[in-house]
């Protein structure tokens, strides 16, 4: 695979993710400014603890005791889970931008990241949102699949689901960096995508241990339960971040050139 650069220049070979290297500079990164990384997250963090708190709470009390819906619960749980979704995207969209000034050699500020940038949590959510709904259509794909094989050859019912998992990983690997992309990069939903498969595609393996290495990254955050997933966070958003910038310049990528027009027939000479 191969990409071109803004000013339009001769293709180049997309180079491949130095996971080391990314965990080395998303570790400096951190150290940059880790108080103002952590109380971010714990701040939004538990924001979002709070409205998950609501959803549960809501949803207990959606029937009365007559067993009819409770309008105020049910405006509770609508407030909770718009809380929710903004919550999360005001977490990714902060520590990104907190990461990038961290690995630039600046100091991230804390009213800095909880300023909210209602653009790019557009972004943000708009490519959270099509690469949720493309797994989506994958996973129903493949229970159809299933449905079908298992009127058809019941022995091969398992092969759709085996499909539609590969599919899933090879998805979320493909898309690992499409949210820096679109927040730090300042695309749309859909560029955002087509980007971050062109530049993942050559080098996958390399894309699936980065997704590991931040999985692994997140779990230890899990079993050292808040206090841990506070500094888990914002070390895995320096790593990701660190990785994207390998491939691509900070500040706002070039948009598309546009394609150029077609050549204006000649009409044709009658006799």
């Amino acid at each position: 695979m191969r990409r071109r650069t803004g000013t339009g220049s001769a293709p180049l070979p997309t180079p491949a993710i130095a996971i080391r290297q990314a965990l080395e500079q998303g570790w400096a990164g951190f150290c940059t400014a880790p108080w103002p990384l952590v109380l971010f997250t714990g701040l939004v963090g538990s924001l979002n603890l709070l409205c998950q708190l609501g959803i549960r709470w809501s949803e207990d009390l959606l029937l009365d005791p007559f067993g009819q819906t409770d309008p105020i619960a049910v405006t509770i749980l609508l407030l909770a889970w718009s809380g929710y979704g903004i919550s999360v995207l005001w977490l990714w969209v902060g520590l990104l931008r907190g990461a990038d000034l961290a690995l630039s050699g600046q100091r991230p500020g804390l009213g800095l990241m909880l300023r909210a940038d209602p653009a790019s949590l557009l972004r943000a959510g708009g490519t959270l949102g099509l690469v949720l709904v493309v797994l989506a259509l994958v996973m129903r794909l493949a229970h159809a699949s299933t449905w079908l094989l298992a009127l058809l050859q019941p022995a091969l019912v398992s092969l759709p689901v085996l499909a539609g998992v590969a599919a899933w990983v090879y998805l979320l690997t493909d898309q690992i960096l499409s949210l820096p992309i679109s927040v730090l990069g300042q695309v749309n939903p859909l560029e955002a995508f087509r980007r971050g498969r062109a530049v993942i595609d050559p080098h996958w393996l390399q894309a699936l241990g980065l997704c590991l290495l931040l999985g692994l990254l997140v779990l230890a955050g899990f079993l050292l339960l808040l206090v841990g997933l506070v500094a888990a966070l914002p070390l895995a958003s320096c790593t990701l971040v660190a990785a994207y910038r390998q491939l691509f310049r900070p500040g706002p990528l070039p948009q598309r050139p546009p394609r150029p027009p077609l050549p204006h027939q000649r009409p044709r000479n009658r006799l």
